[in-house]
């Protein structure tokens, strides 16, 4: 997902990209409550028929279900904010906690296309002094090509 700013008249504009989210956090939640719900009718109908050695498998698979939707969504909470300004690109890539600054003088940065070969997705790379830097590589295919058609 691509968000454009401008942030002033065609000096400094600012892209956020964000990778696109399977759920959002509430449903995520709201699912996750349902499946415990069901699970906890299903071992009572279990306990209720005396078969006892059943219900401690329900209680693993309920843990380890909301484990998996856990690292679903803190898998999805990195993003990074491209600046272009007249003199200087900033690149600001946040996963987590940690936060990545790199900063590129733009004349000599140049934006690059790579294309490459099979079903291999293209990528978008960033090459000022001989150091290459990956731009949005958790975007699709469609959505990279608009990105480099902006930046470029």
């Amino acid at each position: 997902m691509i968000q454009v700013k401008k942030l002033r008249k065609g000096t400094l504009s600012e892209f956020v990209l964000r990778p696109n989210p399977s759920m959002p956090w509430r449903i995520i939640k709201k699912i996750y409550f349902f499946f415990f719900i069901f699970i906890l009718v299903i071992s009572s109908i279990l306990w209720y028929l005396g078969l006892y050695l059943a219900i401690p498998f329900y209680g693993i698979e309920i843990f380890l279900l909301g484990y998996a939707l856990y690292l679903t969504c803190l898998k999805s909470r990195f993003y990074q904010v491209i600046k272009i300004s007249a003199r200087l690109i900033e690149i600001k890539t946040v996963k987590g906690k940690k936060i990545f600054n790199e900063e590129f003088n733009r004349d000599w940065s140049k934006f690059r296309l790579v294309t490459t070969y099979f079903n291999r997705p293209s990528f978008i790379v960033i090459s000022s002094r001989g150091k290459n830097t990956h731009i949005g590589d958790f975007l699709c295919e469609s959505e990279r090509l608009e990105l480099f058609k902006k930046i470029s």
